[in-house]
């Protein structure tokens, strides 16, 4: 079987992340002169609107757990790097750090901190001549610790240690990922090909349903996985949430590059029971039949408006304008059938006829419909990301009374929606 995959009941700081690394001999061979880099997930950062951090971020506290275990070796030369998705100027990866207490992390223990983002890079081929430019930082470093958070994903059904290394990517390279000639999971499949990282953690103290932004809904879910075989950690990580390496595309195409199975039984657990952590989690959001907008639209008898459902070319910097759009749709309802309005995101949809008017979100649909003979009126909306206040104008321009107030109360309920609420503890995220 050869390595062993470590699957450890989260009780105590540092202990339980000790355990589970010793259990699966997760630093042998590490040295105390290595350059170590360690990449958590801290996918996006909002100055406005609370994020409730549960199941979204690797948590600070095993960060700085993870940090003492590797002080304890001798290791000197730490580094923590990550490539948020900026939402929008000045808010990225750093603020993602601060935000968190990873640079109060940085500064108690001498750790180095790189925003990806700003990195140079070097460029590998994959699938013929396209490339992918992944950061510098890396790349160059003896010692590589992919830190995911455990969760689901609305396009790939899970998020961890393998599609974790799409944020060592340039954005160039992130977007070409979601391009409309490949699938996603086959592009971020390869990252792990040129990386290839020494030791995977999957920080399960909470699990993330309907990921991968912070919509979701976390639960607490206290277990760590850890190994040294990237495919291993993510396999027993994905069947603790219900998933096994078929559901999973990702893991397929890895597999079968590295002539690796898929199958549970072939890979070695230590520590827990896998069959007393397995609760299933849900990945996918309900979407009318007609395929004319969200479940609840339905629901509530929203008809006239058409919001087709996300596909995977929608990168992460568009996914919350698709949201707004959802939210504010909806505040437009009163009861009435809604202008004949079709809303499109992402890169490869097309408009469909019977619609009065199309709003196109973004430059990728604007090229994607430039010749499209079902648009009888067109309302472009450039941008890449869109902003904001130029969504709200364009379905305004479209006749839906939207009102923007629902959208930030919307957001404001998604931080606060765990408040009070036993086993959801702030602590975690703080250093």
């Amino acid at each position: 079987m050869g390595s062993k995959t470590a699957l450890v009941k989260y009780t105590a700081s540092p202990d339980s992340l000790r355990k589970a690394i010793e259990l699966c001999r997760g630093f042998e061979g590490l040295k105390p002169t290595d350059k170590v880099l360690i990449k958590p997930n801290l996918v996006a950062w909002d100055d406005r609107f609370r994020i409730a951090p549960f199941g979204v971020y690797t948590t600070t506290r095993l960060m700085e757990d993870l940090i003492i275990c590797l002080k304890d070796l001798g290791c000197h030369q730490i580094a923590i790097g990550e490539g948020s998705v900026q939402l929008k100027k000045d808010m990225g990866t750093m603020q993602a750090f601060a935000g968190l207490g990873y640079t109060t992390l940085a500064k108690r223990y001498g750790v180095t901190l790189v925003d990806f983002n700003e990195s140079k890079t070097d460029k590998f081929t994959f699938h013929g001549d396209m490339q992918l430019a992944i950061a510098k930082e890396a790349l160059e470093q003896d010692f590589f610790i992919n830190f995911p958070v455990l969760k689901t994903h609305g396009q790939t059904k899970i998020s961890l240690g393998l599609k974790n290394l799409k944020g060592c990517l340039k954005l160039a390279s992130k977007k070409l990922c979601h391009n409309t000639s490949l699938d996603l999971e086959y592009c971020f499949s390869f990252i792990a090909d040129f990386i290839k990282p020494t030791l995977t953690i999957v920080d399960g103290i909470y699990a993330l349903e309907r990921g991968a932004l912070h919509f979701g809904n976390a639960y607490r879910k206290d277990v760590i996985i850890a190994a040294t075989d990237a495919l291993a950690a993510d396999l027993i990580a994905a069947k603790t949430i219900g998933y096994s390496g078929e559901d999973i595309a990702h893991f397929g195409h890895y597999a079968k590059r590295h002539g690796k199975s898929l199958a549970i039984e072939d890979y070695e657990i230590v520590g827990e029971n896998l069959a007393d952590h397995i609760k299933p989690l849900k990945w996918d959001w309900a979407w009318s039949a007609d395929n004319t907008g969200p479940g609840v639209f339905q629901k509530m008898g929203i008809t006239g408006a058409a919001l087709p459902k996300y596909d995977d070319s929608l990168c992460s910097g568009c996914s919350p304008i698709a949201n707004l759009s959802n939210i504010l749709v909806l505040s437009a309802f009163k009861g009435q059938p809604l202008p004949s309005v079709e809303i499109l995101n992402g890169k490869k949809m097309q408009a469909r006829p019977g619609y009065a008017k199309t709003v196109l979100l973004g430059n990728c649909m604007l090229e994607a419909n430039k010749d499209n003979p079902n648009i009888q009126e067109a309302i472009p909306v450039k941008g890449c990301p869109p902003k904001e206040e130029d969504v709200v104008s364009a379905l305004q321009a479209a006749g839906l009374e939207v009102n923007v107030l629902a959208y930030y109360g919307y957001m404001k309920q998604q931080g606060e929606k765990y408040d009070g609420k036993e086993s959801f503890e702030e602590r975690f995220f703080t250093a």
